[in-house]
């Protein structure tokens, strides 16, 4: 399926939608957006670079952070929980990784990313190592999520 056929297929089956994206910073929200419709099941999208926003906007906990780093798999299962909790959702990603070029003060790889997926009540975490430059990596991602999509509504 096309990027776009997925979309029709979540807006024909009404499945809400939405995403808290951070190493993607608003890709993902930018793709499902082209599609014509697509307004009556994205409710929206947070783009949450900074640990304070993630604690702010979707309660993602300060010692979550700092016991297993802003780029870690249980940063992205609570940025998605966060993202779902008392909302009427049936599709919900968040993104955090290190999209490069440098580690910075991620203490995490370039190329290091964790996605949190949440879909039809069931959540789920994938690890993923992208060793591209910054932009490449960012599509990668943001495919493999459609990828996923895909997958879930097969």
């Amino acid at each position: 399926m096309t990027r776009e056929e997925i979309v029709k297929e979540l807006i024909k089956r009404n499945i809400q939608i939405s995403f808290a994206e951070s190493c993607t910073g608003g890709a993902l929200a930018r793709e499902f957006t082209k599609v014509a419709g697509v307004s009556k099941i994205f409710k929206g999208s947070f783009v949450t670079y900074s640990k304070e926003y993630k604690e702010k906007y979707l309660g993602v906990s300060p010692q979550t952070i700092d016991k297993f780093g802003i780029v870690s798999k249980e940063v992205a299962l609570e940025m998605v929980s966060g993202l779902v909790k008392g909302k009427d959702l049936g599709l919900a990603v968040s993104t955090t990784g290190n999209a490069g070029p440098s580690k910075d003060d991620l203490d995490k790889s370039v190329g290091e990313i964790y996605v949190g997926f949440y879909f039809l009540g069931e959540y789920e975490t994938m690890h993923l190592m992208i060793k591209k430059e910054r932009n490449e990596l960012i599509e990668d991602v943001v495919d493999f999520i459609f990828h996923k999509i895909e997958e879930k509504i097969s």
